[in-house]
């Protein structure tokens, strides 16, 4: 409650200090109760606070009180699911996931599998493989194929054949179909979380320190055989 409650002249008492509002942009629990205290105090004797005033204050600051009590209430409701919710999200760990995403993790050693999802077939189709600066190390052309999940293999060399590095790299592909129409293929994350990140207040999993929100995850399975 944001309204100012008007302070009563005292014409018949001199020389008291006469209630003053806070200087807050709310008015709080306390402050309110000191302002009719004061009020109170420094009414006129010959003419007092009508009981239907008083009544009326008592339940404005009961409902003040109310709502404080709401507000701690429900303050302990969202630490009470936060803290469940961290105990749910970190059963994740060592889940395996399919997520859309088009980041993957290359140890500088061996192939990567790349996977995706075609929304429709396909006959021809270009994958770009870029480096955390965004540049592009790595073209593939590969063949048509039907609409659904597919992966492909990047050997983890650059255009001249030169092993890179390890790193977090992005991919993306170009489809189309016989027409020569776009056709749309999303890049997925599959892989194991390996890692729950806590630090921004809100769970963060990773799969070989690539990010996964839990908004993009498509499907959980169990890791062990």
């Amino acid at each position: 409650m944001n309204e100012i409650l008007p302070v009563i002249d005292t014409p018949a008492v001199t020389g008291q200090a006469q209630p003053e509002a806070p200087t807050g942009e709310t008015l709080g629990r306390d402050a309110f109760l000191r302002l009719l205290t004061e009020q109170l105090q420094n009414q006129d004797p010959l003419d007092p606070m009508k009981n239907e005033e008083f009544v009326a204050q008592l339940a404005q600051f009961s409902s003040l009180e109310q709502l404080f009590g709401l507000q701690s209430t429900m303050e302990a409701v969202y630490l009470g699911i936060a803290s469940m919710n961290n105990v749910s999200v970190a059963s994740l760990l060592g889940t395996e996931v399919v997520a859309q995403g088009d980041q993957v993790f290359h140890d500088g050693e061996g192939s990567v599998t790349l996977h995706f999802e075609a929304q429709a077939s396909f006959t021809t189709a270009t994958v770009n493989v870029s480096d955390e600066s965004g540049r592009v190390v790595k073209t593939l052309e590969i063949a048509g194929h039907d609409a659904g999940t597919f992966e492909i293999e990047w050997d983890g060399t650059d255009h001249d054949g030169q092993p890179l590095g390890e790193g977090i790299y992005s991919f993306a592909i170009e489809a189309t179909d016989v027409e020569g129409e776009a056709v749309v293929v999303d890049t997925l994350l599959v892989g194991v979380i390996d890692q729950m990140d806590y630090s921004t207040g809100t769970p963060q999993p990773s799969i070989n320190g690539v990010s996964v929100s839990l908004d993009v995850i498509r499907s959980l399975a169990s890791s062990e055989p």
